[in-house]
Formats: C-alpha cells, sequence, structure tokens
C-alpha cells in the first residue's frame, strides 16, 4: 500500500508541474490512403494526453469553433509530430501563434510520423483537392529522411531494422508482450515515461539512432531527389514553398558541436546543390540563452510551449512567413 502511495504521489507531482508528458496516440484518429497515414476529418482525439481536433480535410484546427475565411490567402504547413505540436494546446504551438499574427488561413496538415517523401505526395494530393493554397512552408525533421513512417504502432515499432550495437533493454522492447506493456503504460503513466526517458537514455539514443542514415549516400541521395520533386512542382504549379529544418535536443546538449552537426550540413550541402534556400533553425535554437527548455522534458525533438513561441518569432523575423 506504501509503495503504491508513493507512486501515486510521484505520478500526480509529474503530471502537476508538467515535469514529463503522457506518450501515445488514439489509433482511431488515424486512416490510411494507399501507404499514407492521415488524420481522420471532423474528429477529436488525444495525442500525448492533449486534446486535438480537425476540420473536414483533417488539419489541426482549435478547439473553439473555428472556420477558414475563403477571402484570405492561404499557407499549406507540412511536417510531422513537431509541426503538428504534439502534447501543446493548439493556440500555443507555432501554428496557433501565427494565426493571430498573420491575416492567412494556416492549413496544419501535418501528421506525426511524416517524412519527406510524404510531403513530396502530400503537397500534389492537396493542391489538387483544395487548390486554394498559394504558398505551402515544410517543416523538417532530422528524421524525416527515413523511407517508414514512424507512427508509433506496434506494427510500425517492429518494421525498425535490428541492430548490433542496441542494448539489452531495447531488443527486449520489441518482444511482443513486452511491447504491448509500453505502448500501455506510455499512455498512462508520467512515471513511466520519465524512467524509461532516462533509464533508456531518450534523447541521446533518438539522435544516435537517425545520424547513419546521413552516412549513407543511397539515403540522401533519396533525400534529394524528393525534394527536387517538390521543387518542381511547386514550380509548375505556381507555389512559393519554404523549407524549415528543426534541430534535435541532444544537439542542442552537446552546445551545436560541430560533430553534433553533421544530419544539417549533409541537408543544407543538398539545398546548396539545388540552388534552393533552407531556413535552417538550429543555429537559432543553439544560441538561445534558454534552449534547454525549447525542446520537452526527456523528448528527442518536441517543442515546448516556450518552444512553439520562439519558433513563431523566428517565423516572423525570418520573414518565412509574412
Amino acid at each position: 500500500l506504501i509503495t503504491i502511495l508513493i507512486l501515486l504521489f510521484f505520478e500526480l507531482f509529474l503530471r502537476l508541474f508538467n515535469i514529463v508528458e503522457l506518450q501515445g496516440y488514439d489509433k482511431d484518429s488515424f486512416y490510411k490512403e494507399g501507404t499514407i497515414t492521415l488524420h481522420k476529418p471532423n474528429f477529436v482525439s488525444k495525442v500525448m494526453g492533449k486534446k486535438l481536433k480537425t476540420d473536414e480535410n483533417g488539419f489541426r484546427i482549435p478547439l473553439s469553433e473555428y472556420v477558414f475565411q475563403s477571402n484570405l490567402e492561404s499557407i499549406l504547413i507540412l511536417g510531422d509530430s513537431v509541426s503538428y505540436g504534439v502534447s501543446v494546446d493548439e493556440n500555443k504551438t507555432f501554428v496557433g501563434l501565427l494565426r493571430k499574427k498573420i491575416n492567412k488561413n494556416l492549413f496544419n496538415a501535418s501528421v506525426t510520423g511524416h517524412t519527406l517523401k510524404n510531403y513530396s505526395y502530400l503537397i500534389k494530393r492537396y493542391k489538387n483537392t483544395l487548390s486554394s493554397f498559394e504558398e505551402a512552408v515544410i517543416f523538417l525533421c532530422l528524421n524525416d529522411i527515413m523511407v517508414n513512417e514512424g507512427v508509433v504502432k506496434k506494427e510500425n515499432f517492429k518494421k525498425i531494422s535490428h541492430r548490433e550495437n542496441e542494448n539489452l533493454l531495447i531488443k527486449l522492447l520489441r518482444n511482443d508482450v513486452i511491447l504491448k506493456v509500453n505502448l500501455f503504460l506510455r499512455e498512462k503513466s508520467t512515471l513511466f515515461n520519465l524512467v524509461k526517458g532516462i533509464g533508456t537514455k531518450t534523447v541521446e539514443r533518438y539522435y544516435n539512432y537517425i545520424t547513419p542514415y546521413y552516412d549513407n549516400k543511397v539515403y540522401l541521395e533519396e533525400y534529394k531527389n524528393d525534394i527536387t520533386d517538390i521543387l518542381i512542382f511547386s514550380k509548375k504549379n505556381k507555389i512559393g514553398v519554404k523549407f524549415v529544418l528543426m534541430p534535435y535536443k541532444y544537439q542542442l546538449k552537446n552546445k551545436c558541436g560541430k560533430k553534433f552537426m553533421k544530419p544539417q550540413n549533409e541537408i543544407k550541402k543538398i539545398f546548396k546543390s539545388l540552388n534552393f534556400e533552407l531556413f535552417d533553425l538550429s543555429q537559432d535554437f543553439c544560441e538561445s540563452s534558454f534552449k534547454n527548455d525549447l525542446i520537452l522534458n526527456f523528448d528527442p525533438m518536441h517543442l515546448s510551449e516556450k518552444g512553439h513561441k520562439f519558433v513563431s518569432n523566428l517565423i516572423i523575423e525570418k520573414e518565412i512567413i509574412k
């Protein structure tokens, strides 16, 4: 009984002071369009402990009554869970904050787990189905180089390739029974997420998992091809497209030392070869006096409320969105 009371105390303490977030996604909020995962339209769900709402296109919108204005110019936002704004109320995400600063419709079509190949598909899809946006801003994360979507479901987790340098704990997480327990607890217990975050070194582990992709010429060439495809389509259809690159927390923890910035350097080389501008926010994050507060605790890349406000201000300052 004492043990249970102690665990409950820490669980309530972590939730009360927002020290660590719940994880996990409502599986019923997604659907498949071919091989692409999308958010269901006109749906209310919970993601990482926060209530979310989508419109008739599956775009994230404020929880209160909200409609896009047909007389305004529109901008399509593409990205993954970072730009979707998981674990943060919509009005406090950078997209939500920008709604208050600019007089344009912002279609937040970001979907958890999406990669660069998904963005190439979706910009064409939405141009055909909506045809009402003149600009598109694509928020890139380091894991966009991966081919498979990263929506956290059992079937996707099992797809991740095995590595010789995986520790015993990570290998155990692939066991069916342990995997089910893991997925259940990460959705229900902040204490579990705290222990797992510290015990498995989540921030470091995610960075170490993704960096080898940037040593692989095949993946880099595929990355370049997807960017090229987006640029060609955008130019043909007169869409003003911009790319914004976000850092990982492990890079910030290591003061953005040169050896930790290889992914950004490789991505910048690709954009330079294509003679196209990339808005890399990594250095802005690194130079911030409160850089350790810009990303959620024990999280590899998702922005905190302070991080969303920071990005919102940078987008205005750098005139990424006017």
